[in-house]
């Protein structure tokens, strides 16, 4: 056992003053200073500066305040405050710091995938994979060249189908001008006999260069904010790539892995017929057969203005799914088996679901796995997710359930233990 240091009272007396009025006015020291470091982006700068702020050198992640190099040598002075542990001057103190134990973050827990502290591994955590933050740090860093180069080429790749939608657009637009005048200037020549077919085909031409116009804009955009998004996607990425701090590194990695929203637009591209030639010959061809034959060439004319398109989806889905339905089944149930009645039955085909640690409300603590959710009072530091509930006390499945199902959930209120099933 060591021995006590002996200790000046008057002077821990006043360190202790100094440390509580420092957790006190913390908060408006660290707005004061982040109002100041927008003139200088990428500084730390001293939260104890009264006149003018200086850079910091270090943080103390006991104090949960940055020094510049006057005001940390009390660090260096003083017994008390020796045993604080000094870090390189950073501005995400509240990040690395434990939510429900308030003790720093410093290791990885694989199996929740979230980042611990020394309590937690000893708590909730205990028995599961657990290792260093530099350890997990390394095992990510793996994976961001190669999520880098797939960024920078799902750019180009966005920026290129941009451009051909663009040209293809004004195409449509030039070529839909030229199909209009040309209608105009037949159906002048053929008067009243064919007025009213001549206004059909007007309205048919416009309607489906709006209705594809549209589209194609709806589109534009979305290729618009994607390529912005991706964008800074990638230059987060590069400066996660050259910070130094191992639990900053895992949280933003986490909320910059994960799916951009936009996938459904690799199924798209741009189609080769977007021009309204075709509806132009057929335009011309009904000039040729007048009264006698309009209802058959009207139908053309539907066809080749329907033809024109911008944008040709996959359609490997639709081709797919036709043809399941079109095959016969080739594997029934047998006939023998007898349909589950009992719950010891149902129990046979029953599967454990685990929960989505990037959708859990932060008053929701996964443990087990991911397969038990205890709600509590006090908020878990989840790292930042658009998919998180925010309001109400919920979390989604990583599995989804299909066919004839229900779901059994397990719950322990006030020391009973209630069953409840739910049919799906």
């Amino acid at each position: 056992m060591s021995r006590p240091i002996p200790l000046d009272l008057d002077r821990y007396s006043s360190l202790e003053k100094s440390r509580r009025s420092t957790t006190r006015s913390q908060s408006r020291s660290q707005s004061r200073s982040q109002s100041r470091s927008q003139d200088m982006p990428g500084e730390v700068l001293c939260d104890f500066c009264t006149t003018r702020k200086q850079k910091a050198e270090k943080s103390c992640l006991v104090c949960l305040a940055s020094y510049c190099e006057t005001h940390l040598q009390t660090h260096y002075d003083y017994p008390a405050l020796m045993k604080h542990k000094l870090v390189k001057a950073t501005g995400q103190m509240r990040e690395k710091i434990c939510a429900q134990h308030d003790k720093l973050l410093e290791a990885f827990c694989r199996t929740d995938e979230t980042s611990v502290c020394v309590l937690c591994m000893m708590d909730e955590h205990k028995h599961h994979d657990i290792v260093p933050a530099g350890t997990e740090r390394t095992e990510k860093q793996k994976q961001l060249g190669t999520t880098l180069n797939k960024s920078q080429q799902r750019i180009d790749q966005r920026v290129k189908k941009w451009q051909d939608l663009r040209q293809a657009v004004e195409s449509v637009k030039h070529s839909a001008q030229t199909a209009q005048e040309e209608n105009e200037r037949i159906f002048t020549e053929l008067l009243l006999s064919i007025e009213r077919k001549y206004n059909e085909v007007k309205e048919m031409i416009r309607s489906h260069e709006k209705t594809t116009l549209t589209r194609a804009e709806i589109l534009l955009d979305r290729l618009e904010e994607e390529i912005t998004l991706l964008k800074k996607k990638h230059t987060d990425l590069e400066k996660l790539s050259h910070t130094d701090d191992h639990i900053h590194f895992l949280q933003g990695w986490q909320s910059l892995s994960g799916p951009s929203g936009y996938e459904d637009l690799n199924n798209i591209s741009v189609a080769p017929n977007y021009s309204f030639d075709a509806t132009k010959r057929a335009i011309a061809s009904l000039k040729l057969q007048v009264e006698e034959v309009s209802k058959i060439e009207m139908s053309k004319i539907s066809g080749a203005v329907k033809d024109v398109y911008i944008t040709q989806e996959s359609e490997t889905r639709t081709r797919r799914d036709s043809i399941l339905r079109e095959q016969p089944k080739t594997r029934e149930e047998p006939k023998t088996r007898e349909e589950p009645k009992t719950r010891e039955d149902f129990l046979k085909y029953s599967c454990q679901l685990v929960l989505e640690v990037n959708s859990v409300h932060r008053n929701l603590h996964l443990t087990e796995g991911n397969r038990t959710a205890t709600m509590k009072n006090e908020p878990k530091n989840y790292p930042d997710h658009p998919d998180r509930f925010d309001h109400w006390q919920q979390v989604l499945c990583r599995e989804s359930l299909t066919d004839r199902c229900y779901w059994e959930l397990r719950q322990k209120v006030k020391g009973h233990i209630c069953r409840c099933q739910c049919p799906m």
